[in-house]
């Protein structure tokens, strides 16, 4: 998973840093529950800044913008950003827990 955080002025200003703690959290956090439950190496996710703005239509008022893969989020919250990325995480746990337990 990569989540990318745009990094132009209107995104900052309106709190990306919040948006890299979360994605941090949900990082760590997924570690240790692949840890708990000897789930083997947890997915990798990479985040990244990068200036997505111009990616975005119609973006200078849709700020901060995130991007997962291949999709964006805009106006995003953190705890908007933490669910998507939670639960496409849990797509790939609940298949390894459903192998490991067969």
């Amino acid at each position: 998973m990569k989540v990318t955080i745009c990094s132009c002025a209107r995104c900052t200003a309106h709190g990306n840093e919040y948006l890299h703690d979360s994605a941090e959290l949900v990082k760590k956090d997924v570690e240790i529950a692949y840890e708990v439950d000897n789930l083997g190496q947890a997915p990798e996710i990479e985040i990244v800044y990068k200036n997505v703005m111009d990616e975005v239509e119609n973006s200078q008022r849709l700020s901060p913008i995130v991007k997962i893969d291949e999709e964006y989020i805009t106006k995003a919250k953190p705890e908007v950003l933490m669910e998507k990325m939670y639960a496409e995480l849990k797509i790939e746990r609940d298949k390894r827990k459903s192998e490991i337990n067969k």
